[in-house]
């Protein structure tokens, strides 16, 4: 029997040698195109300034990186949660310096409890991160910032223009944009100074644009997911900052009375209702807090504040403004100071671009709290500002443009946006910082400019594209150019290793140049225009001004505090080491350092800490700054080091504590200063409870300033 003929199978058409029928093509539409023109062109921009971003938020001139760098105050938010979790707001008594707000006898922070509690789950299950999560907080708003604002701009566009494809030209604007928006604007300036106050704007900016995003969706496309994703966005802004928190209220109001009227059709207004909860139950949450720190629903009691008690300009600004920190009339000068298009300065000097060389000031007759030298939005990021008037104009002309749809519900976010801007126009207080509270307006306008920037490109010609998208570019370019340049400058947060760096860096660069800038003498002045040198004596300090006055700030400006060292002669630089031979020393004070009259003295501190204090510092009137640094504990045999620097040119005593600035107070005369060392006891005799001794100061080469010494001549 012979086996039957194995036969050759013939295989079904269309399939493979398994014989598995492929899936058919995928075919990609016109809007596919589109959409992953857009992301792509969004991650380009934003890939374009994440490097120059995150040397300013880890490294800023320190030669290191630090993801956990923070400055001082940073651990406001940690001690609130900290606080919350006990059940209560208020702090330990001192624990927040000049910014505590004392009210019925208790310490309460004024800023928002949001950062507080995204902090939480961290705090839960350890101390060690205590004071080190400013910057990862500022990276993780930065990130979401960008990630809304790219969100809003797309819905806006399919709003507006529908389905129409996005063309190269277009999609290179929005990359421009979204680099303009993370790198050439106020958002890499915050980055720079990575504290309480900086964080506190990043994540106002977040919220406020996640908030508007769901409440245009809402307006798009009510759903009920949507107006619970709105709720929750405003709640954390209104959580976070009052302010801003307050326009998400009022934008959700306006929403609500639309859909009510039945502009999104008959069967929305069903949705009325619960997108004014959205709104409503966000500002009472904001008002039970407030309430609970201060008794009152809305603001804050500004005289309650340490430094009102402290402070005679600010009880003098409180009493010319009714006892209120905010007024209409402040408008005309912070509107100027912030939208000024002369606000900026070229330079020969590197980075040739910096901020105003003295703070602003008012231009009626109202008493302004504290201002600085301060940029203005439309001279460091044209792009934004620019685009802001094209699309605030495309918007609100009478008659609307052809080919764009949907402009009442893109109204109604720009007005929200819009009223975001009003806290920081009526604050009278400017700083640079401030202009994060215009952000989300020019983020929303400028949208709403590139899309009908967009349209109209389309009937050009190729060489009109090129000329409008170089422009674009151009203006980006330069935005972020101007604000890097203004973040890399020294401002008053700066450590001197920072400025040192810094200064270092405009020597290498530019050497003459910097040189014309130099003063020389014995006596620094009270005041000098920011980026100022002065080299006091013989090169035994080097210093360079901030541009910031304290003119009403008494205790800071003896020590001329508008002047920062960036070399300092070994004479002025002590470290001192303190040994605890005990853990419950209670003796009587012992002299660590003197400075002519001066006497730094180590003191026993309640609870087993202890306490360093200058006393006959000099000027006994002046209570602030404290002449007494924040308490540590007695370790048994534990040994700590301090940093003390005695400048007789500042006329301050600095002491630092690893790194943090525990006392920085006015010291008379010339000094020296001399360490108060424990004398070695005798043998077979037991060691006395506290030792005082000296390591050498860390030796400073004075290469920069010697070397503008011989650039003059000198």
């Amino acid at each position: 029997m012979t086996d039957a003929p194995v036969l050759d199978r013939v295989e079904p058409a269309g399939t493979n040698p398994t014989g598995e029928v492929p899936a058919p093509p995928i075919s990609r539409t016109p809007e596919d195109d589109s959409r992953r023109r857009f992301v792509r062109a969004l991650l380009a921009g934003a890939a374009a300034v994440t490097l120059p971003y995150l040397w300013v938020l880890w490294d800023l001139w320190n030669g290191s990186v630090s993801p956990l760098r923070s400055l001082q105050p940073n651990n406001f938010y940690e001690l609130q949660a900290r606080a919350m979790f006990d059940g209560r707001l208020n702090v330990p008594s001192g624990s927040l310096g000049i910014e505590g707000f004392l009210h019925d006898g208790r310490t309460y922070t004024y800023f928002g409890v949001w950062p507080s509690i995204i902090r939480m789950p961290i705090l839960l299950v350890t101390h060690s991160m205590d004071a080190r999560l400013t910057a990862p907080s500022l990276l993780i708003a930065w990130v979401l910032t960008g990630l809304f604002a790219g969100l809003l701009l797309w819905r806006l566009r399919f709003m507006l223009r529908g389905s129409t494809p996005v063309g190269r030209a277009e999609a290179a604007s929005y990359g421009a944009f979204m680099a303009c928006l993370l790198g050439g604007s106020v958002m890499i300036y915050i980055a720079a100074n990575p504290s309480v106050y900086d964080e506190d704007f990043a994540w106002s900016m977040a919220l406020v644009m996640a908030s508007l995003f769901y409440l245009l969706g809402v307006l798009e496309r009510p759903t009920t997911r949507g107006v619970w994703l709105a709720g929750l966005f405003i709640l954390a802004a209104n959580l976070n900052r009052s302010p801003t928190g307050y326009a998400c209220v009022i934008t959700a109001f306006l929403v609500a009375a639309w859909l009510f009227l039945g502009r999104s059709g008959q069967d929305q207004r069903r949705f009325a209702f619960p997108v004014a909860l959205a709104g409503l139950v966000p500002l009472l949450a904001s008002c039970a807090v407030t309430y609970g720190k201060f008794g009152l629903p809305f603001g804050l009691p500004m005289a309650d504040q340490v430094w009102a008690h402290i402070n005679a300009h600010r009880r003098a600004f409180l009493a010319a403004n009714g006892g209120k920190a905010f007024s209409l009339g402040f408008i005309p000068s912070t509107a100027w100071a912030y939208l000024d298009p002369t606000g900026l300065v070229f330079t020969s000097v590197f980075p040739f671009i910096a901020e105003p060389t003295t703070p602003a000031h008012a231009i009626t007759h109202v008493v302004l709290d504290q201002t600085y030298p301060t940029p203005s939005a439309t001279a460091a990021s044209p792009f934004l500002v620019l685009l802001s008037l094209w699309g605030t104009v495309t918007l609100w002309r009478r008659r609307a443009a052809s080919g764009l749809q949907h402009l009442g519900e893109a109204r109604l976010i720009w007005l929200g946006a819009g009223i975001a801007t009003g806290g920081v126009l009526v604050w009278g207080y400017i700083a640079y910082r401030y202009v994060c509270d215009l952000m989300p307006f020019f983020m929303v306008a400028s949208s709403v400019g590139l899309i009908d920037l967009g349209r109209r490109m389309e009937r050009w010609s190729p060489t009109g594209k090129r000329w409008m998208l170089g422009a674009l570019l151009a203006l980006a370019s330069f935005s972020v150019a101007a604000n890097l340049a203004i973040t890399a400058a020294p401002s008053t947060w700066f450590s001197q290793a920072q400025v040192s760096s810094f200064v270092s860096r405009q020597f290498s660069t530019t050497p003459s140049a910097l040189a014309s800038t130099v003063t020389l003498g014995h006596h620094l002045p009270a005041y000098a225009p920011a980026g100022s040198l002065y080299i006091a004596g013989s090169c035994d300090g080097l210093y360079r001004s901030t541009g910031d006055s304290f003119a009403n700030s008494p205790g800071q400006q003896i020590m001329n505090a508008t002047w920062a060292p960036v070399e300092q002669a070994p004479f002025m630089n002590h470290v001192i080491k303190m040994t605890f031979n005990t853990d419950h020393w209670n003796g009587p004070a012992i002299p660590v350092m003197t400075y002519g009259r001066a006497t730094l003295y180590l003191e026993p501190a309640p609870n087993d800490h202890a306490v360093l204090w200058l006393k006959n510092g000099g000027a006994p009137s002046i209570h602030w700054p404290k002449s007494i640094g924040f308490p540590f504990p007695q370790i048994l045999h534990g040994q700590f080091q301090v940093t003390v620097v005695t400048d007789p040119y500042l006329h301050s005593i600095r002491v630092d504590w690893y790194g943090v600035t525990m006392m920085n107070r006015y010291l008379e005369g010339p000094g020296p200063g001399v360490v108060q060392l424990t004398p070695t006891p005798a043998v077979g005799t037991a060691p006395p409870e506290i030792e005082v001794s000296q390591e050498p100061a860390p030796v400073q080469h004075f290469h920069t300033c010697k070397a503008l010494l011989d650039s003059l001549g000198r």
